[in-house]
């Protein structure tokens, strides 16, 4: 068996339906539509599981009316949704709250994308989803609200600007809370147990995780001691939301209380050589320099 099973691969599934296409490679010359009806579908998975040795093999569902299938496959492909990637956000310090309806942490934003922090503005995806046109509507915003601050424009005129702005804002974000409470992911693909990885950098399984929170009450920063997890090279975009659901479940408290990962820059990795040629004043050499 794989160390992880594939319901702890990805986190966010928003999908009903679970499609395995065969491990074979589709050959057709009537294009997509014979390739769609060569694609094995199954409804109401609520498990899957990734075996082989080396390589992915065979991966195995099982539905809720308990039928289990092993089917033979050498691609596993999941899917679980979109969800902001905070990391820059929160390394800067910018304040940020967890989102029930989305099942993640959002930046906490004023109507023109203004952060916790003085002169930054988050925009797009990264101020939570929304979908690209609600995404373009708070970039224009951001700019209004940009331009008022830097003196270019006064209130009057930004906020006559942004009037259509808003409105398109609102009809794009219409039926968002209507998608997100039917494509919400199950708790038990949010909640993995036994020897799921969590953490595929570091190789952390959920039952690492259980076990450490059994020990004390601890937090994200806490775990990173315990196990290394969100220290590998994606820093905890891959796990967070997994382990900051995992602590909120095994201490009774809410995600918000748990909190995540304190992160701090480089935001993604660099060679040593790159961190060596970044521009340095004689103050910054001081800084670090021992007498």
């Amino acid at each position: 068996m794989l160390p992880a099973a594939a319901l702890g691969l990805c986190r966010r599934d928003r999908s009903k339906v679970l499609r395995i296409a065969p491990a074979c490679r589709l050959r057709s010359t009537n294009g997509p539509s014979n390739a769609r009806a060569r694609t094995r579908r199954a409804w109401s998975v609520i498990a899957l599981r990734a075996s082989g040795g080396a390589r992915l093999t065979n991966v195995t569902y099982r539905t809720g009316a308990g039928l289990e299938v092993t089917v033979r496959a050498d691609t596993l492909l999941l899917h679980q949704g979109v969800v902001p990637n905070v990391n820059l956000a929160l390394a800067i310090g910018c304040r940020h709250v967890w989102n029930e309806a989305q099942l993640c942490f959002v930046p906490a934003l004023d109507a023109w994308g203004q952060t916790s922090v003085a002169a930054v503005a988050i925009a797009g995806d990264g101020a939570g989803i929304a979908g690209a046109v609600a995404a373009e509507q708070r970039g224009r915003l951001a700019a209004l609200g940009a331009a008022f601050q830097l003196g270019h424009i006064d209130k009057v005129v930004r906020d006559r600007m942004a009037a259509a702005h808003l409105g398109a804002l609102r009809e794009a974000q219409l039926g968002r809370r209507f998608l997100d409470r039917l494509f919400k992911p199950a708790r038990r693909f949010r909640l993995p147990r036994g020897e799921t990885l969590v953490c595929r950098c570091e190789e952390v399984t959920a039952r690492q995780v259980r076990d450490a929170a059994a020990l004390e009450r601890i937090g994200p920063n806490q775990l990173k001691a315990y196990l290394r997890c969100g220290m590998g090279p994606c820093q905890g975009r891959l796990c967070g939301l997994t382990v900051t659901e995992l602590l909120a479940d095994a201490h009774g408290l809410t995600p918000d209380e748990v909190g995540y990962y304190r992160l701090r820059p480089p935001v993604k990795p660099i060679t040593v050589g790159e961190l060596a040629s970044l521009p340095k004043t004689a103050a910054d050499i001081a800084a670090v320099e021992r007498s």
